[in-house]
């Protein structure tokens, strides 16, 4: 008895309990599975050509914590009926995801190069908010696809000014 093997996502490898760094600009060119696809950005250097890796969420995984800079990537359509890619780049802080941009109709080769230097950016925020004393909530999980759907806009008040815990 033969049995076929699972289908794999669109784009990223297979996923694994155990994630690994994926490099994000092996996952240009390919188009995201129906359901979009969520990237945990685990390092992101602002310039071409310089370190871009992430973590592809599994499907039944889709959790951030406080501190994570995460990558959305969802199909489209261009105007003139060529595949697009839609990406918008996320950071949870405080327990809330909080958009920070978005890139619609990219070419599915170019959107890790268009976005890097805004990921960078973020990755660093964020950990400069760390060193200077802000609550990320760190343990705190939020599920990605329910808070994207009611997202508020802003960050948490007080973020930078109440001390850790409270």
């Amino acid at each position: 008895m033969t049995t076929t093997p699972p289908e794999l996502p669109c784009a990223g490898p297979p996923v694994t309990t155990d994630p690994e760094d994926v490099d994000v600009m092996l996952l240009a060119g390919q188009r995201p599975p129906a359901e979009g696809q969520w990237l945990l950005v685990t390092e992101a250097g602002g310039l071409p050509g310089s370190v871009f890796s992430a973590y592809v969420l599994p499907p039944d995984g889709r959790l951030g914590r406080g501190g994570d800079v995460l990558i959305r990537l969802t199909q489209a359509t261009g105007a003139d009926g060529h595949d697009a890619i839609g990406v918008s780049l996320w950071a949870v802080i405080s327990g809330r995801l909080v958009p920070v941009a978005c890139w619609d109709l990219l070419a599915p080769d170019e959107w890790p190069e268009r976005i890097r230097q805004t990921a960078a950016f973020t990755l660093d925020m964020l950990t400069e908010l760390e060193e200077h004393g802000a609550d990320m909530r760190p343990r705190s999980r939020i599920d990605l696809d329910s808070a994207a759907v009611a997202v508020t806009p802003g960050i948490a008040c007080r973020i930078t000014t109440d001390p850790p815990g409270r």
